[in-house]
C-alpha cells in the first residue's frame, strides 16, 4: 500500500506543474522488460536455501503491449491504460487497467510518467507445499520445481504501480524507460512477495501534437 499512496502522491505533484507542448492523441507501445529483478529488500529465504521470495522468476524476459487513450480533460487529465505482459519463457503473465500521469519538461522532447493499475495474473496464488509428508518422489520433485521456480503472489488480483521516463524523438515516436511493480500491499492474504520488472519501450502516437 506504502507504493500506491507513493505513485498517488507523485501523480498529483505532476499534475500541480504547467505542462510543456506534448503530444495529445491515444498510443500505442510495445516493449521488453527484464522479468523480476532482484529487490532491494527481500525477505530471508528458508534455512538451507538461496532463493528469495518474488524472485523465483528473475532471469526471464516479458513482451509488453500497451494502448493509452488521449488525456481526459478531468481527474488531472491521466491517460487510461490497457497493458498485457506476457512472459516469455511461461511463467506470470499480467493483464492490467488503469491510469497514468504525465509531465513534459524541455519543451516537451522528456517526461516523466507514473501511474496506477488492477491486475490479474496467469500464475500462481499459492504454489503447491513440497514438504507435505506421505507425497510420492515424483510429485515431492513437481512441487519443489514449482516453489523454485513460480511465485506465489497470494491474490489473482494485484495492484500495479508504475513508473516511466520517456523520450521523445519526433511528434509520432517516443521511447520510454519503464519500472512496473505487482503486489496487493497484503490486502486479500498475508502472502505477498510482489515483483518488480523494469525494461524499454517504443511508443507510437496515434494522433496528431498540439
Amino acid at each position: 500500500m506504502y507504493r500506491v499512496k507513493c505513485v498517488l502522491a507523485a501523480a498529483v505533484a505532476l499534475a500541480a506543474f504547467p505542462t510543456a507542448a506534448q503530444v495529445a492523441g491515444p498510443e500505442i507501445a510495445v516493449g521488453i522488460l527484464d522479468h523480476a529483478i532482484r529487490k532491494p529488500f527481500r525477505d530471508a529465504p528458508p534455512p538451507g536455501f538461496d532463493l528469495y521470495q518474488g524472485e523465483e522468476e528473475r532471469g526471464t524476459a516479458d513482451i509488453q503491449l500497451v494502448y493509452r487513450s488521449a488525456p481526459l480533460t478531468k481527474a488531472l487529465k491521466p491517460r487510461m491504460t490497457a497493458r498485457l505482459q506476457v512472459n516469455t519463457d511461461g511463467r506470470t503473465s499480467f493483464a492490467s487497467v488503469g491510469a497514468e500521469w504525465r509531465q513534459h519538461v524541455l519543451n516537451g522532447r522528456v517526461y516523466g510518467q507514473v501511474g496506477i493499475g488492477l491486475t490479474i495474473h496467469d500464475g500462481y496464488r499459492f504454489t503447491p507445499d513440497p514438504f507435505v509428508a506421505g507425497l510420492s518422489a515424483a510429485e515431492v520433485a513437481r512441487r519443489f520445481d514449482l516453489f523454485a521456480n513460480r511465485t506465489s503472489f497470494g491474490s489473482r488480483v494485484l495492484f500495479n504501480p508504475n513508473l516511466s521516463i520517456g523520450v521523445r524523438l519526433n511528434e509520432r515516436w517516443a521511447v520510454e524507460a519503464a519500472l512496473e511493480h505487482f503486489s496487493h500491499a497484503q490486502i486479500f492474504s498475508k502472502q505477498n512477495p510482489g515483483i518488480n520488472s523494469v525494461g524499454i519501450r517504443l511508443v507510437h502516437t496515434l494522433g496528431r501534437g498540439q
